[in-house]
């Protein structure tokens, strides 16, 4: 058999198995989230000592994403309408909008493997056209799993005050996109989102025309 075909063969196997083990993934980050606030309820509960070691290893992340939350914008509405501090709340909603954003990446990853190994697999059968057709659209995807890549790691930081170095390079990568995006108006202050869902139409098309 072509080499080419079998290291198609493999991306694709790959890719099959990456998206099969992505669910652990999303109940890795709700778990590990769910633990540090746990935690920080126990050492409260108890009263254990603030400057011990461990326990400060304990509190010091779950304070940092209560204190992510007690700083946003929609923090004083919301505890004005709850009439009860929301920051827990706020922090496993965050949660379920960062497990879908790393479920987005890694659906693009998917496809971006899953493209190659077509590519790979078309050029080895001698099927130049669809080789190169698959080849374009994979390197189209490639483009925008790139740049919400870079959404994902401003993303992190924002919500829970992650990667912080890593972020302030992406948000320079992305920030001319953003200001293409930023229309002003109603839409002042949504141009992350706009970004996002117009990445999102792009791969769609890409995937519609290139590799279907």
């Amino acid at each position: 058999m072509d080499p080419l075909i079998i290291a198609g063969q493999y991306l694709i196997f790959a890719a099959q198995i990456i998206g099969g083990l992505a669910w652990f993934v999303y109940i890795g980050i709700v778990v590990a989230v769910v633990a540090l606030l746990v935690s920080r309820y126990v050492i409260d509960a108890l009263r254990l000592n603030p400057f011990n070691r461990i326990v400060h290893g304990l509190m010091r992340p779950a304070d940092a994403l209560l204190g992510n939350m007690r700083q946003s914008r929609f923090y004083y509405p919301l505890r004005r309408a709850l009439n009860f501090d929301p920051a827990v709340l706020m922090v496993l909603f965050a949660t379920a909008i960062a497990c879908y954003v790393v479920s987005l990446v890694i659906h693009y990853l998917l496809m971006l493997m899953s493209g190659l190994g077509r590519s790979l697999t078309a050029f080895g059968a001698g099927s130049l056209f669809s080789g190169a057709r698959y080849a374009v659209g994979t390197i189209l995807l490639a483009v925008i799993f790139y740049l919400l890549s870079l959404m994902l790691v401003v993303f992190a930081y924002w919500i829970f005050g992650l990667f912080r170095r890593a972020s302030y390079r992406a948000l320079e990568r992305i920030g001319p996109l953003l200001r293409i995006f930023e229309f002003g108006g109603a839409f002042a202050g949504w141009s992350f989102l706009i970004l996002g869902i117009a990445l999102s139409f792009a791969a769609s098309a890409v995937q519609m025309i290139f590799l279907s």
